[in-house]
């Protein structure tokens, strides 16, 4: 939900004219305030249009570039760090505040915190068992099949140092029994350990070989390898990457639009906001279109996925449009569910931001090699977050 209070203070640098001039404005919205919606209905109907051309426009071309389209490509690649900066300062700084400042005029409980960890946690959750759900079977059966390979390689080691220990020369001579420590010497220890050790190694080199694949879930290797062309989860994770993006954005842009869509009188404050709402949705579509042109879906359906994000600020408005005579936004259930939704989506786009855009992009390896890359990336990153800080000036 827009806050209309802090929108009126990001345009007073706008608005610092003449006293005159504001008493004219006062008096002019004074006197519209009996007219009810139909007083900023146009420039509703207007941003309805002028939102989802923005977001399409910045959307749409991503998908049909070469360049981001590789995921080794530098373009793609600062692109993808420019995204990861935008939708990190979109939950920290547009949505989990306005979550949070919403839901404690509801409750005397940090219940705001809580909608955002959960928005978090639900993501973790999806995110892992979406992976597990549409990884390749084959993939699942090398996995497994390594799996049990390492654990009878690691038994057969363990039996083998368990049996050479049990078989050490003691110091009283019978066999199949070892001393007390402290009437072993120190040359008994090293010999019965030094066998051990020699039966461990032959036990694994005579243990079944293991594939590369049984450490593939590890932190690095599933970020360095996730987004290489060769790895068998690379579609996966661009899928789910996607799809939890998609569903992040159209959360909070619907939220956005409803917020839009019951201002009845201020048309000073519709208009400016649906000039920044413009450039925010621009810049958060061109976040999605750059992880949408990595998947290995149909051309027609990322541009799909791009139109119905597109469009779904505009559903908002006119769901405000349709509610605004009988829609009260100070009302407990309004501040509930608008901070409920907002929490949410805005602990789902952190979790999106910093895992699955951040982190991966800035844990890949050849980063330690091309330091160009790397400055290009950190200040793609910080220009994104800087872009949408200086739009929450006005949205």
């Amino acid at each position: 939900m827009i806050s209309a209070r802090r929108a009126l203070m990001g345009l007073g640098h706008l608005s610092a004219g003449s006293h005159a001039g504001d008493e004219h404005d006062s008096d002019h919205l004074a006197g519209e305030e009996g007219h009810g919606h139909g007083t900023t209905l146009d420039l509703r109907i207007i941003s309805i249009f002028a939102i989802a051309a923005g977001a399409a426009l910045c959307g749409l071309p991503p998908l049909f570039m070469r360049a981001f389209q590789s995921p080794d490509s530098a373009v793609a690649r600062v692109a993808r760090a420019f995204a990861g900066g935008i939708i990190l300062a979109l939950a920290l700084v547009h949505i989990v505040p306005e979550a949070v400042a919403e839901l404690a005029e509801v409750v005397d409980f940090p219940i705001g915190g809580v909608t955002v960890l959960f928005g978090v946690l639900a993501l973790v959750v999806l995110d892992s068992s979406l992976t597990a759900q549409w990884a390749p079977e084959d993939y699942k059966r090398r996995l497994r099949e390594a799996q049990h390979a390492a654990e009878d390689s690691a038994a057969a080691a363990a039996g083998a140092a368990a049996k050479s220990l049990d078989h050490a020369c003691p110091a009283d001579g019978k066999a199949g029994e070892l001393p007390p420590p402290a009437l072993m010497s120190g040359k008994d220890v090293a010999a019965a350990l030094g066998e051990a050790a020699a039966a461990a190694t032959a036990g694994a080199a005579r243990a079944p070989h293991t594939h590369a694949c049984a450490s593939a879930f590890a932190a690095q290797r599933w970020l360095a390898g996730g987004a290489a062309d060769d790895s068998p989860l690379a579609g996966v994770k661009q899928k789910v990457t996607a799809y939890s993006m998609e569903l992040g954005c159209i959360f909070h842009s619907v939220i956005i639009g409803v917020g839009v869509g019951v201002i009845t009188t201020d048309r000073r404050l519709v208009l400016v906001l649906m000039i920044a709402l413009v450039v925010h949705q621009g810049l958060e579509g061109l976040s999605l279109g750059a992880v949408l042109a990595l998947t290995r879906f149909p051309t027609a359906k990322k541009v799909a996925m791009v139109l119905a994000y597109a469009v779904t600020t505009s559903i908002g408005i006119a769901i405000g449009i349709g509610v605004s005579a009988s829609y009260d936004p100070e009302s407990v259930l309004s501040k509930a569910v608008q901070g409920t939704l907002n929490g949410v989506s805005g602990g789902m786009l952190l979790y999106i931001s910093m895992y699955q855009l951040i982190a991966e992009e800035f844990s890949r390896e050849d980063l330690v090699v091309r330091p160009r890359l790397r400055l290009g990336m950190a200040l793609a990153l910080l220009a994104g977050a800087g872009c949408m800080c200086l739009l929450a000036i006005w949205s």
